[in-house]
């Protein structure tokens, strides 16, 4: 697993044989440079007066050998000899041994030396198993008894300093216990370390995949407004850039870094609504990451579109039936209504204001009878009929159609596509109905600006991400930013010729074909409606 991977990298805890290993070489080298100090203090005199005081030639030829034995031992430890225990058990016999002589030609164990023995047993029970550190103990305890016992023979004396000597055979094996307990803690302690190392990395693996799999975007910003990670969800709301984490903020999204620091002046829990130049409407939401202000923040993105359509269902759920009720029971009298005017037109003896007035009752029943066949197509369940479309042969026609229905010249509707085989799924009859409608709206809103109308049609696929997009774009007059929000809600116009339904109809036509639709201004004067098609 992963957060195995990870407990590895982040804590080092080496395998049973290699520990042993690395502590045996640890002891050897002690022994080394033990035996080069000997070696030094015999052969320069400049070590303590009593060292080889009783017998110095002895003492001279026992630290030779010692050193040559314990460069021996330190060279055969690099070998895989899977003697372990038997090297351990050889080095303490000599160390015994050794120290035991040194102990002779120094003057006793009064001169101190013993102590080195201490010294080795903790070493080297460290690595050793407890029966082999406990068998080190009592050799040399043994040693320094032996040793006693001889210099008392030599030199026709009783055994002198009897209780110094109880006193370091005890301390011999105390030390080789203590040490063995603590290597056995230590190995459990590194153990249960290693094991909350993994359940720590499966913990952060775990709130990564839930993090990273959630609806809502979030990201994790340092004290310096750089990202340290980034969501899914928030990667698409910012429109999939390649680079995110270690940049800071303002090289990915400046908007969001310019109401990251308007909230860092004025501290609130609640949600901002940003409207962000690829098209996305976004809830935000700042949290700062602990007390300070320099500890970093944390940054969630929700999707408007979704929680507007999600508060807009239920506005519209309770009034749909009796909208549609409505509309029926006003669709036949508004029908009778419409004949009766055309039929008074028709009158010979109706003249001058009276004719006026009856082409205002048949313009605005007409306008009327609009106004239910939306509501009525917006209360019916439409089935979607999707169909793999070659781009560019249904664009070619589309066009055709569009500047018939609106009396346009050639080139003032064109497409380009990129690339040019582009093919994507949709149903054909719903998002010709959706282009009409875009087109209607600006042939109808090109007049306040008086000039020629041209109406351009982009599409393929984006070369980032894969998906399939379609852009109608119109020179007209910009849509004020202040209702850009309003677009598609229903009865919504800034037209008293209008019936606010249009671009409503046309969100729910996207929305029935998984179609992603977002109105985008022109910088250079115009508006641009994109269609955004899920990756194939």
């Amino acid at each position: 697993m992963r957060a195995d991977r990870m407990a590895d990298r982040l804590i080092v805890v080496p395998e049973a044989y290699s520990r042993h290993k690395r502590l045996m070489h640890l002891y050897f080298t002690y022994r080394v440079i033990l035996a080069v100090g000997l070696v030094i203090f015999a052969a320069t005199g400049i070590g303590p007066s009593f060292l080889g005081a009783t017998a110095p030639k002895l003492h001279i030829v026992t630290v030779l050998v010692y050193l040559i034995l314990t460069f021996a031992s330190l060279g055969l430890s690099f070998f895989n000899l899977e003697a372990m225990e038997l090297e351990y058990s050889f080095a303490m016999i000599v160390d015994s041994v050794v120290i035991a002589v040194l102990l002779y030609t120094s003057g006793g164990p009064q001169s101190g030396l013993g102590i080195l023995l201490g010294i080795s047993i903790a070493f080297g029970a460290q690595g050793m198993p407890s029966r082999t550190a406990m068998f080190s103990a009592a050799i040399a305890t043994a040693a320094i008894f032996i040793e006693s016992w001889v210099a008392s023979a030599i030199n026709d004396t009783t055994i002198r300093h009897f209780s110094l000597l109880s006193m370091l055979g005890i301390s011999y094996f105390i030390l080789a216990y203590l040490s063995r307990e603590l290597a056995a803690r230590t190995l459990l302690s590194e153990r249960l370390v290693k094991q909350q190392g993994k359940d720590i990395a499966n913990l952060t693996e775990l709130n990564e995949q839930v993090i990273h799999h959630m609806q809502t975007g979030v990201i994790i910003l340092d004290g310096h407004n750089r990202i340290k990670m980034l969501n899914d969800a928030a990667w698409q709301f910012l429109d999939r850039p390649i680079s995110t984490v270690g940049y800071v903020m303002k090289q990915i999204s400046p908007e969001l870094e310019k109401a990251l620091q308007e909230w860092k002046k004025q501290p609130s829990s609640r949600q901002r609504h940003m409207h962000m130049p690829e098209g996305n409407d976004l809830l935000v939401k700042f949290q700062r990451l602990g007390e300070r202000e320099n500890t970093g923040t944390l940054v969630f993105l929700d999707d408007a579109s979704r929680a507007a359509e999600a508060a807009q269902q239920l506005k519209l759920a309770s009034l749909g039936t009796l909208v549609a009720s409505i509309a029926h029971e006003i669709r036949n009298p508004l029908g009778a209504i419409g004949h009766a005017s055309q039929l008074l037109q028709e009158s010979d003896d109706l003249q001058g204001t009276d004719r006026r007035m009856a082409e205002i009752i048949d313009q605005n029943t007409s306008r009327l009878n609009e106004v239910i066949e939306n509501i009525l197509s917006l209360s019916r369940q439409r089935s979607v009929k999707p169909e793999t479309i070659r781009l560019d042969l249904w664009l070619k026609k589309l066009c055709a159609e569009l500047a018939g229905n609106h009396k346009l010249q050639e080139n003032q509707i064109v497409y380009y596509l990129s690339p040019r085989e582009t093919s994507l799924t949709f149903d054909p009859q719903q998002l010709t109905q959706v282009i009409n409608a875009l087109a209607d709206n600006a042939v109808k809103h090109q007049s306040e600006k008086g000039e020629q109308l041209v109406i351009t049609i982009t599409g393929g696929l984006d070369s980032a991400t894969g998906e399939g997009y379609i852009e109608v774009i119109d020179n007209g007059r910009n849509i004020p930013a202040d209702i850009v929000d309003k677009l598609f809600d229903p009865f919504f116009t800034t037209s008293n010729q209008g019936t606010g339904l249009g671009l409503y109809v046309v969100k729910e036509l996207c929305d029935a074909n998984n179609i992603r639709i977002s109105y985008i201004p022109v910088s250079a004067g115009g508006n641009c409606f994109k269609l955004k098609f899920p990756r194939q």
